[in-house]
């Protein structure tokens, strides 16, 4: 019987639990991520986590006790972790790597497994092509079993993250807030860390259910229909949300407004920059909004463009000289803190902003809007099988590339999908996902109207196509 062929996405390994999500599966990443640890020379232990789908903790302790039959040294979370707390326990004990259980955002039928090499930032291209060219190569006996240690990472993480942020101020802002953790791995992390710096916190979604309420636990408006009404009805200054592993966020304005992962990236650019005097490159990927480049001109810095995927922008974090990172999905980290996506960090950053600005978070948007101009985004995601998405990126490969729905192109891209620029301020973007059996098609212009005359022709050209 022929085994299947396991593959990486954007972000980790991702399948259907009891379909290719499987013990038999999960030993086999583990067996070749050993092998690839042994290659890279590195005798310290690996941490590993999980977030709350079903079965992660089970898979947690299995991964343990696997590895450490082959010799690797384990330093286990002792509860569901966030992902970027498992990328700052890689750095600041100096492991050779991390394993998280984790499908983040994905529905609660998925199941995956994230995997950050000794740098901290999420493995790269290179290092999941290794490890998948290493699955089911046989595994040489090691010289004695590895120990398996239990952790609870969560004070070592509050002593890197919370000086990362102006906590007078905070106190002195005396800020109401809701948080929705969508019953994931935020829970006693976000609020904790808000709580220390003096934040008003109320609770939502707080425990353990492995279906997630019966829809994604990913922090997009449609899903966080209770923590708008919440801030609205008691006017609270923001709401704040994570998703399954709390990398990404989820911002809410007083008043119940909702702010996209664009808008949050340029408004945490401004914010360092205005009034933490922070300076570096604003690194983003090519699905993530140019405004940011619009905003770096304003703010005398570069832009750096790379393809969709954390695992592009943590090295550019490492490197240095980085203001902020960031994709439109809702991934953020800033310089000097983790190379991976932090959504605990980005909410506090937002609460940080509202408690130093005086103001709300649409206000400081206005200020923005009005220095640098109008900013529409929009992202239409298509369900398209496998076979049908791969004839219609084929379709895109032979089309011309100097005019796309009856306008001149101005640019085109194809580091990561296809990318048509037709002026300053609009663009498209078809990009397939490296995750699901779906198509993104990414908007952006300066009105609304203009918008969505772009994201109307989009769609039915991808229909056509």
């Amino acid at each position: 019987m022929t085994r299947a062929k396991l593959k990486f996405g954007t972000s980790g390994w991702r399948a259907i639990l009891s379909d290719e999500f499987t013990f038999e599966n999960v030993g086999r990443v583990l067996d070749a991520i050993v092998l690839f640890v042994r290659e890279q020379g590195v005798a310290a232990p690996v941490v590993i986590g999980s977030d709350t789908r079903f079965l992660s903790d089970k898979f947690r302790q299995y991964a343990a006790e696997r590895l450490a039959r082959h010799g690797v040294n384990c330093l286990v979370t002792e509860r569901d972790c966030p992902t970027p707390v498992i990328s700052y326990v890689i750095r600041a004990r100096g492991l050779a790597g991390g394993i998280n259980f984790t499908a983040s955002h994905n529905p609660p039928e998925y199941q995956g497994l994230k995997f950050n090499p000794a740098d901290g930032a999420p493995a790269g291209s290179a290092v999941t092509a290794r490890i998948e060219a290493l699955i089911d190569a046989p595994v040489p006996p090691a010289g004695a079993a590895g120990e398996v240690m239990k952790i609870d990472p969560r004070e070592e993480y509050f002593a890197g993250l919370l000086p990362v942020f102006d906590v007078e101020a905070l106190k002195a802002a005396k800020l109401r807030v809701a948080c929705d953790v969508l019953y994931g791995t935020g829970r006693g992390y976000l609020d904790e860390v808000l709580r220390r710096v003096g934040v008003e916190v109320s609770m939502l979604h707080d425990w353990l259910n492995p279906l997630f309420g019966g829809r994604r636990p990913e922090p997009a408006p449609e899903n966080l229909e209770e923590l708008i009404a919440k801030v609205k009805e008691e006017n609270l200054d923001v709401g704040l949300a994570t998703d399954g592993d709390a990398d990404r966020f989820g911002i809410v304005d007083k008043g119940g407004r909702c702010f996209n992962a664009n808008q949050v990236l340029c408004l945490t650019a401004w914010h360092l920059h205005k009034n933490r005097k922070r300076r570096g490159r604003i690194v983003r990927s090519v699905a993530t909004t140019g405004y940011l480049d619009r905003l770096a001109a304003y703010l005398g810095t570069t832009v750096v463009e790379v393809p969709v995927g954390f695992k592009y922008i943590g090295p550019e974090i490492n490197a240095g000289d980085v203001l902020v990172g960031g994709e439109e999905s809702g991934g953020l980290s800033i310089g000097g803190h983790v190379p991976e996506k932090d959504g605990i960090l980005a909410c506090v950053l937002m609460a940080e902003l509202v408690a130093m600005e005086g103001k709300t978070l649409g206000e400081v948007w206005g200020d923005i809007e009005r220095a640098i101009g109008p900013l529409w985004t929009s992202r239409v995601d298509l369900t398209l099988p496998e076979e049908e998405k791969g004839k219609l990126l084929q379709r895109l490969r032979e089309a011309p590339r100097d005019r796309f729905m009856g306008r001149a192109v101005k640019a085109f891209n194809d580091v990561d999908g296809f990318k048509y620029t037709f002026n300053e301020t609009d663009w498209v973007l078809i990009r397939p996902s490296g995750t699901e059996p779906i198509v993104r098609c990414y908007v952006e212009s300066d009105t609304a109207e203009h918008g969505e005359k772009l994201k109307d022709d989009l769609v039915a050209a991808v229909n056509r196509a």
